[in-house]
């Protein structure tokens, strides 16, 4: 729980990333996944 609350201080709504935010020395990459999402409506 301790760490929950921790990451939750650490949030940023105007940052990319979801918890923290990018720094100095950090490297982000860009990388192309597929989606797992099935386009297929189902009805039942």
């Amino acid at each position: 729980m301790k760490l929950v609350k921790k990451n939750q201080k650490l949030h940023n709504p105007d940052s990319p990333l979801l918890i923290g935010e990018v720094k100095e020395g950090d490297v982000v990459k860009e990388v192309d996944e597929p989606s797992y999402i099935d386009p297929q409506v189902r009805l039942f």
